[in-house]
């Protein structure tokens, strides 16, 4: 493994059980499709080998359930589902990564780091468990709205 793809690894190690919530937020799917979900959004080197385990430790933490469903060729397949407190475990862990990244972000702009093609800064987090009604960032501007008042 070169040093780069290692430390790619190392970055997502922490990262990868919250990936898979949240594509299995998205829609309810199979372990292979799940790898093939990551691959395509830019998450490579994440194997079967890797997803399974991580789906089944989910699922005994009552964060994913799982179903069998038939498949077009040989025994069924085990379709993964969030379940509520995989939701609300997701939304936390998002509000986490949000605040870690930004923190990041922040001190490798102040080391000039990030250069010319740093990305927009992150928008201000908020506090929520519900991503669909709670508090939004404005993008013209800097406040923050709530969409349920």
């Amino acid at each position: 493994m070169t040093a780069d793809a290692d430390r790619r690894t190392q970055l997502l190690r922490g990262t990868v059980d919250m990936c898979l919530l949240a594509a299995l937020a998205r829609r309810p799917t199979h372990a292979y499709d799940l790898v093939q979900q990551l691959e395509r959004l830019g998450l490579t080197g994440v194997g079967y080998g890797t997803v399974y385990p991580l789906v089944g430790r989910l699922r005994r933490l009552g964060l994913v359930s799982e179903r069998a469903e038939p498949s077009p060729s040989g025994p069924p397949r085990k379709v993964f589902e969030v379940t509520p407190e995989g939701a609300r475990t997701l939304a936390t862990w998002t509000s986490q990564w949000l605040e870690t990244s930004a923190a990041v972000t922040g001190l490798l702009a102040t080391a000039g780091a990030l250069g010319a093609t740093s990305p927009p800064s992150p928008p201000p987090t908020t506090r929520t468990t519900d991503c669909t009604t709670g508090p939004t960032p404005d993008p013209t501007t800097s406040e923050v709205t709530d969409a349920r008042t």
